[in-house]
């Protein structure tokens, strides 16, 4: 029979937390960048430069929340409406494909 662990003390408690949604954001953020890679690397040129362009003015600007799932933001050049992290993820996509 297994030894019963000794419950976690509040600290370990707020560490096993915080690893647990570290692991979770990780998992979303890689989503992310397989999704909009498959996407961008479709696009021409010019649709990538707006769309950074956009993106730079977007998540520099005081009222940009990098959420994970509500999907609050549209941009000209690309369809639906994207969370924060999403296009934060866009954003590295279309600067690596850029540096290429």
């Amino acid at each position: 029979m297994p030894e019963k662990q000794p419950p976690l003390t509040t600290p370990q408690q707020v560490d096993a937390e915080r690893e647990q949604r570290v692991a979770s954001r990780d998992r979303v953020d890689y989503s992310y960048a397989v999704f909009w890679t498959k996407q961008a690397r479709l696009w021409a040129k010019p649709q990538c430069e707006a769309v950074e362009q956009q993106l730079a003015a977007l998540s520099g600007s005081p009222d940009f929340e990098v959420n994970f799932y509500q999907r609050t933001y549209t941009l000209e050049d690309v369809d639906g409406t994207h969370s924060g992290a999403s296009l934060l993820a866009l954003q590295k996509v279309l600067k690596a494909l850029r540096e290429g």
